[in-house]
């Protein structure tokens, strides 16, 4: 099928116009490429097309796919239109490209990424902290570490606490740019339920218990220590959570 027969094809519209109409837009076609409806390689519907599937002018059109293309989704080229790039090419640290991809994570691949990331960066900067952390930052380690640690009869409560734990943690490293990324894709991923799983009390003393274990070795200056504990903490959290296969 040639790029102009595909550009041709139409897809459904909305059923009601949304007020932020490019944000709307985006947000549409980001879930549509990263879902699959429109697959690498694939073109995009031309502009006339795409404002009659979004009732908006042209103008929205061409801001969206900006965007799109910001985000690496799309190729623009001049007289041959828009097409979708391969999915090594998506930028997964734009928040909307990230939580496109989480919804539609069918094999749980992308989570599993994330938490490799996890582990590789939060267990980096858990040495970090132990040879930095002063003692002001040790409190307030410790202050996160009594929060998390009350909270395990509310699971809402408790996972808030839980990042404050680790976010101060990351503060304490001084790695700013590791913690920028963490703070990124934990944000979309706390968001799924296959991430977070069903977890028991157990499970969260369990989590506590491990949290202890890396404050003991922030407390004793321990880098290596840290970073394995943090290491095993993520790893063991995850695979406790992680749904299984029917």
């Amino acid at each position: 099928m040639s790029l102009d027969e595909q550009a041709a094809q139409p897809l459904p519209g909305w059923p009601r116009r949304p007020r932020r109409l490019a944000t709307a837009v985006v947000e549409d076609l980001v879930d549509r490429i990263v879902g699959g409806e429109i697959s690498p390689g694939s073109a995009l519907p031309i502009e006339p097309v795409l404002c009659e599937m979004f009732s908006v002018s042209r103008t929205v059109i061409r801001e969206a796919v900006k965007s799109l293309e910001g985000m690496r989704l799309v190729k623009v080229q001049q007289g041959q239109g828009t097409t979708v790039r391969d999915t090594e090419d998506w930028d997964l640290l734009d928040p909307a490209v990230l939580a496109a991809s989480i919804r539609h994570d069918a094999e749980l691949a992308i989570l599993s990424d994330l938490v490799d990331v996890r582990r590789a960066l939060e267990s980096q900067m858990a040495g970090q902290a132990a040879e930095r952390a002063d003692a002001e930052q040790l409190r307030r380690i410790g202050t996160a570490l009594r929060h998390v640690t009350d909270e395990t009869a509310d699971a809402s409560r408790f996972y808030r606490a839980d990042l404050e734990f680790h976010d101060e943690i990351m503060a304490a490293s001084g790695n700013r740019l590791a913690r920028a990324v963490i703070r990124t894709v934990n944000e979309e991923a706390f968001r799924s339920l296959r991430y977070i799983g069903e977890p028991t009390l157990a499970d969260f003393e369990q989590s506590n218990r491990e949290h202890r274990a890396i404050y003991e070795r922030l407390i004793a200056q321990d880098p290596d220590g840290a970073a394995r504990a943090m290491n095993d903490h993520i790893g063991q959290s995850w695979q406790k959570r992680r749904p299984r296969k029917r």
